[in-house]
């Protein structure tokens, strides 16, 4: 039987810094134990975010505007706008940091921000500067190098969420800091004890649908093995599979906790190829924070977030997805040691206001 261990990650290289639960990290009036000096400049700071969406946008929400409520305790006033249409360039000295979240937008508009910025973060949740699939062009992947390697050299500081991406930023002449996914731990939150009949769920977009579908052959072989199994597929697409029993939840806005914290079992199956092994999928938080043990597809930032492997089951092929849901299934004592555990790393690593103290720290910088 595997060993499911508690265990909080820490480590510090030149210029890639995890930041975790044990680091001296600034605090406000809302974090106790602040240093005076910082905590002043955090209560009157005016901070300008430039965001990659609007606020429907999942990476918007999930690295800026998650953080509001917590910044308005702390005195923090935040405005943000997109960045692709941002050009009130006059207004920028009035903000004590503007955050370029993730756009890669043209060079003659970093050097805008960059000249009329105080301070200058830029943040990235993704290697926005690939893609999916087939590569960039050679004269698209110029153009795009040219703009990272540009806000690598202005930016005061960059902020990943995973160190794949800390170390593509710092490769370009960054100095980045790790700020991992974050999620509000009051929210997402264990049920209270589950029901006797085992749940597996997945919950995603439309668009991820079809990795799901990759895995369906052993969804549908785990079925006929265990047709006691509940299985839910919560999406604002029905797939309308034939061959397998599930509940379709449709996506409701604001209901993601209450509906994922029934599972016993989350799967979170991803694509192969350079773009997805950068991403850190909240999907992973979700189930961590909600007690509900994992299996997943080992690509990337993924193994970083599961802590190599040890916070969910890894199932590289088709066939271990078949096993891996097996065993789960089977294994009571190791489903729920593993939800368990993966809650506790949660809170230390991944808790929203654990993670807001160390964003604190980069917005006001040393000044």
């Amino acid at each position: 039987m595997p060993t499911i261990p508690h265990i909080k990650l820490s480590f510090d290289s030149v210029n890639l810094t995890w930041v975790s639960q044990t680091n001296s990290v600034p605090n406000t009036k809302c974090l106790p134990g602040f240093p005076l000096k910082q905590k002043e400049r955090a209560a009157n700071m005016k901070l300008l975010a430039l965001t990659f969406g609007d606020e429907t946008c999942a990476s918007t929400q999930y690295r800026i505007l998650q953080y509001r409520p917590l910044m308005e305790a702390t005195g923090i006033s935040l405005v943000h706008t997109p960045a692709k249409s941002f050009n009130d360039w006059e207004s920028l000295p009035q903000y004590d940091t503007v955050i370029l979240q993730k756009t890669l937008l043209s060079r003659r508009k970093i050097r805008r921000i960059a000249k009329g910025a105080r301070r200058l973060l830029y943040d990235s949740d993704d290697r926005i500067w690939l893609r999916p699939g087939k590569p960039y062009g050679w004269l698209t992947a110029f153009r795009i190098k040219m703009r990272l390697t540009l806000i690598a050299r202005v930016a005061h500081q960059c902020i990943a969420a995973n160190g794949i991406i800390a170390e593509d930023l710092n490769q370009h002449g960054a100095k980045t800091t790790v700020i991992p996914m974050a999620l509000n731990g009051s929210v997402w939150r264990p049920s209270a004890p589950k029901k006797d009949t085992v749940t597996i769920g997945w919950t995603g977009s439309p668009s991820s649908l079809r990795y799901l579908e990759e895995i369906r052959p052993a969804l549908v072989a785990a079925q006929q093995t265990h047709p006691q199994v509940h299985w839910v597929i919560h999406c604002g697409k029905n797939p309308n599979w034939t061959d397998f029993v599930y509940e379709h939840i449709p996506y409701v806005s604001g209901t993601e906790p209450e509906i994922v914290r029934k599972f016993h079992i989350g799967l979170l199956p991803l694509p192969v190829g350079t773009f997805a092994e950068g991403k850190s999928p909240i999907k992973a938080l979700q189930y961590f924070a909600s007690g509900v043990a994992l299996i997943h597809s080992p690509v990337g930032a993924t193994i970083e977030l599961t802590n190599n492997n040890t916070l969910g089951l890894a199932a590289p092929s088709t066939l271990k997805w078949g096993e891996k849901v097996n065993t789960l299934v089977t294994d009571q004592k190791l489903r729920e040691n593993m939800a368990a555990s993966a809650r506790i790393f949660f809170e230390s690593n991944h808790e929203r206001k654990s993670v807001f103290k160390h964003l604190v720290h980069q917005l006001v910088g040393e000044r």
